[in-house]
């Protein structure tokens, strides 16, 4: 799935571990990512945590969309940080997926997110 998103790419997101039902996915966080404030977009960090949800899901053979998410901002990232979202399966029940996912920058828990997924055909 990595391999066929194209906005993934474009910002240079990075998988890292990976297992069934588990996925860490980081974003280098460019100039061009911070708003008027100096604080990374809310908008990239919930494209960061979904895309990981995404990728979770494909983890366990489910592909994917949200049908349903919510994200919770608690700390500011920056220019020149790394995000980091590490997204884990918490209920797997026929077409539906729902997956917790963690946003952190240098140990700091920035944004916890939760998506409900619906499996595609």
């Amino acid at each position: 799935m990595h391999d066929e998103d194209a906005v993934s790419a474009s910002l240079g997101f990075a998988i890292g571990a990976v297992a069934d039902g588990s996925v860490e996915l980081r974003m280098p966080v460019g100039a061009a990512m911070v708003n008027a404030h100096g604080l990374v977009h809310g908008g990239y960090v919930f494209l960061l945590a979904d895309t990981a949800f995404a990728y979770c899901c494909v983890s366990i053979g489910k592909r994917s969309v949200t049908r349903t998410a919510d994200i919770a901002f608690l700390a500011p990232g920056h220019a020149g940080d790394e995000l980091v979202a590490v997204a884990t399966v918490r209920a797997d029940a026929g077409r539906t997926t729902i997956v917790d996912v963690a946003v952190t920058a240098d140990g700091v828990l920035l944004a916890e997110f939760r998506g409900h997924g619906a499996q595609v055909r």
